[in-house]
């Protein structure tokens, strides 16, 4: 039995295209998610050159199975590999990107005040009960938002 007819005589050429649309709608909203079943598709195609002759039946539960079977394969190897992204982390985050660096004091009022490091002037807190003075050296220990926060066992050395 023949559910699908229309995709009896089908030129892989259709499958290639409909992976290439799956393939561009990946691209568009980037879930990786949809290259999987492009990816089906262009095995279906190749299927499609070495038996021309499959029924519409055969393709589309091949298609299925394929994309199913991709999609876990593929998600197991993102979750043990990883996309790369975690190496830079801190790629979007400047004030993150400041942590664990030695800043020099420009003006300290209470639990607030400003900082620089490598010419640019940072606005940062110092912990509870932290003093410190125009030209003194301390360490960023973390960040909140554009914010630096001071820690609590910055040197107080003059630079």
């Amino acid at each position: 039995m023949n559910l699908f007819p229309f995709l009896q005589d089908i030129s892989p050429w259709w499958w290639v295209a409909f992976a290439v649309a799956l393939g561009a709608t990946e691209m568009a909203t980037m879930s990786f998610f949809l290259i999987w079943p492009a990816l089906s598709a262009l095995l279906i195609a190749v299927m499609l050159w070495i038996a021309p002759s499959v029924s519409g039946t055969v393709q589309i539960a091949a298609f299925a199975i394929l994309s199913v079977v991709l999609i876990f394969a593929g998600r197991s190897l993102l979750h043990r590999f990883g996309d790369g992204s975690s190496e830079n982390e801190n790629l979007n985050s400047r004030a993150r990107q400041m942590i664990g660096r030695h800043a020099q004091v420009l003006d300290f009022k209470g639990p607030e005040g400003n900082v620089t490091i490598d010419g640019i002037r940072w606005r940062a807190v110092w912990p509870k009960g932290a003093n410190a003075a125009e030209g003194d050296t301390v360490e960023v220990s973390s960040a909140d938002g554009m914010t630096l926060i001071i820690g609590t066992d910055a040197s107080t050395a003059p630079s």
